[in-house]
Order: structure tokens, then C-alpha cells, then sequence
């Protein structure tokens, strides 16, 4: 499935990843559980994954300086 995303959507799409991260590499550094962090690291891989593709993709929009 592909989505179309305004500027002003993918801007806030990518700040919503950069937030989301913030609080999962928190939430891997302050859990205790070993399988859990486990899972947790591999959800903020995936996010950070995902950040990178929005960030290409703002990259290719913007205009030329």
C-alpha cells in the first residue's frame, strides 16, 4: 500500500517518529527485563528504520537553494 503525504504531513509524520523514538529508547534503557527490552529494541529499529525512509523522502521534496 503507498500513501500520499502532503509536505506539511510528512514533516509531522517525521517529528511524531523522532518523538516516538525519544520515548522507546527510554523505555529500552529503563526496562529491566531481558526479553522485553529485547522486543523493544526491535520495535525502535523499526522505527528508526522508518524515520530514515520519511527523512529520504523529505529530502527528495525539498527545493534547491
Amino acid at each position: 500500500m503507498v500513501l500520499e503525504l502532503s509536505q506539511q504531513q510528512m514533516n509531522l509524520l517525521n517529528a511524531n517518529l523522532a518523538e516516538s523514538i525519544e520515548e522507546l529508547h527510554d523505555e529500552v534503557l529503563h526496562t529491566d527485563e531481558r526479553e522485553m527490552r529485547q522486543e523493544l529494541k526491535a520495535k525502535l529499529q523499526q522505527l528508526q528504520a522508518l524515520k530514515r525512509q520519511v527523512a529520504a523522502q523529505l529530502q527528495g521534496h525539498q527545493p534547491a537553494l
